[in-house]
């Protein structure tokens, strides 16, 4: 077994502290260094961690073929460590969390353990359960609202971890698994974001090499039915334009900087602090682009993009209505002009499969679209993605139910077939779908089939020896079915997701979100 490299020789801005007379927390990112050191979250919590005199706190990732677990900066095993802390963005990386934890000699059972395991990140807001049987606590929420919560429970008790997890059960954010008490737990989040969420912590060897990454909008309005971030960062929040400027003196010139947000794209303090990073010479790039709100101003900001993502998810009127994202192919021929007109030379476009009613006819529709697209020749390189549409936990679409993969496999053939003359055609394999549904949705009962999938067994062969898991894929068409995420509070009203779903039956359309004066999902409320 190799020892692993030494990434800080690709960094700027780590830390490397002392341990003596420090409390050791382990970071832990269940995914490769390249993917955790591009995530905001992440890296911010790394920052923050770090501020405090009396923390010394260490990165620790899934290591690369046969390499030892060890953390970053100082290359010590899990073991060492007072505290591991899980940051978790994806719920397929559960699989890694039992990795790691196997691995990394910490073992599985939370009662023989004498480190506190705990776990946060947004795929354990919308469902926690299937590694509940793993983690000692589970944080949910925004760090900028649980931190002054949970750090003082942490330096005080670090050694004690019996007392530590009794005083973290206490916030009404916290979810201990083990404990007697199955109160609701209400996922924390920040009224009103004042300081600005970014790191400065860059690496040639990130995903996103080199880039500063700066958190410009929180949550989005839009109401795209299958999108759970969308419902989990309700409501929309903007960040005062003093707050945004502050970031930018860390920022030097000629930097990559990547804006992180769901929806910006019309906001005037985030345009303007988009000129001032041009004015010192900085690449900008974007998290998303919401091209129907695309003014002059923004396209301005595009100077230097190399590429840029739209994603209409599917060419059919009809499922336009079903997933309440309507955008026009008037508006995507009219983007695509003006990309071309600034120099745009990389677009990538992102389609669903296998949402919520599909028919044949709505995928001729869709490829009728992408030749019609093609047709116009700009000069320009397209590519296109498909991907099986995934119901998530806290969404309208929690009551649907997943297709039958042989059905996939079949719209997966015929896409392939109509389109094979185009370059730049991915489509996702649907197992990678039919995996991310089972855990997304999975509750206690799949300790066993996380395991199985963290020894390196074979989906199909899991699934056929434990048929019980394949129970969540078709849940009973009721406001009263019970999800396992139930306990999980985000702060969306269960009904105005129910109502979500009948409209997406009924393809009936909802408007964007105001805050200021609509009331009907809950989220201003809570």
């Amino acid at each position: 077994m190799k020892n692993l490299m030494d990434y800080t020789r690709f960094e700027k801005n780590f830390f490397r502290k002392k341990w003596t007379g420090r409390i050791s927390i382990a970071l832990v990112f269940p995914n490769h260094y390249q993917v955790g050191m591009s995530n905001l979250g992440f890296l911010y919590v790394y920052q923050r961690l770090n501020l405090y005199q009396e923390i010394v706190c260490e990165r620790v990732f899934l290591p690369e073929k046969n390499e030892k677990i060890r953390s970053i900066e100082s290359s010590r095993p899990l073991k060492d460590f007072n505290l591991i802390l899980f940051s978790i963005p994806f719920e397929v990386d559960y699989i890694n969390v039992v990795k790691i934890l196997q691995k990394g000699e910490l073992g599985l059972n939370p009662t023989q353990r004498t480190q506190p395991v705990l776990a946060g990140g947004v795929a354990t807001w919308l469902n926690p359960e299937p590694i509940s049987s793993f983690v000692d606590a589970f944080l949910l929420g925004e760090w900028e609202e649980i931190e002054k919560h949970v750090v003082p429970i942490f330096i005080e008790h670090f050694n004690h971890k019996k007392i530590l997890l009794e005083k973290l059960s206490t916030l009404n954010f916290v979810y201990l698994p083990l404990s007697s008490d199955q109160k609701k737990i209400k996922v924390a989040k920040i009224k009103k974001p004042e300081k600005v969420v970014y790191s400065d912590l860059i690496s040639q060897k990130a995903t996103f090499s080199e880039t500063y990454l700066i958190e410009v909008a929180k949550g989005c309005g839009r109401g795209c039915r299958f999108c759970a971030a969308g419902f989990m960062y309700r409501p929309p929040r903007g960040y005062p334009e003093k707050a945004l400027s502050d970031v930018l003196e860390n920022i030097p010139e000629n930097s990559k900087v990547g804006l992180v947000g769901l929806e910006f794209a019309n906001k005037q303090e985030i345009l303007e602090f988009g000129k001032k990073l041009l004015e010192k010479s900085c690449t900008l790039t974007f998290s998303s682009l919401r091209i129907d709100a695309l003014n002059e101003d923004f396209l301005e900001l595009l100077k230097g993009t190399k590429s840029v993502a739209i994603a209409p998810e599917t060419g059919s009127q009809k499922l336009k209505k079903v997933i309440n994202k309507n955008l026009t192919p008037e508006e995507i021929f009219e983007v695509l002009e003006k990309f071309q007109q600034r120099g745009l030379k990389n677009i990538k476009f992102y389609f669903m499969l296998g949402l919520p009613f599909e028919t044949q006819e709505d995928l001729e529709e869709t490829v009728k679209f992408i030749k019609k697209l093609l047709a116009q020749k700009y000069n320009l390189n397209l590519s296109f993605t498909f991907s099986f549409f995934v119901p998530k936990p806290h969404t309208p679409f929690q009551w649907a139910k997943f297709s039958d993969l042989k059905n996939l496999k079949e719209k997966k053939k015929w896409i392939k077939k109509e389109l094979g003359h185009v370059k730049n055609l991915k489509v996702e394999p649907p197992e990678e779908a039919l995996l991310q549904t089972l855990i997304s949705r999975g509750s206690k009962e799949l300790k066993d089939f996380l395991i199985n999938l963290a020894q390196g067994q074979n989906l199909k062969r899991i699934i056929k020896s434990m048929p019980k898991v394949l129970k969540s894929l078709c849940p009973q068409d009721s406001l009263e079915t019970e999800f396992p995420w139930d306990k999980i509070e985000l702060g969306v009203n269960k009904e105005f997701l129910w109502n979500e779903w009948q409209k997406a039956k009924n393809l009936k359309l909802t408007g964007f979100c105001h805050p200021e004066k609509c009331k009907l999902c809950g989220a201003c409320e809570k």
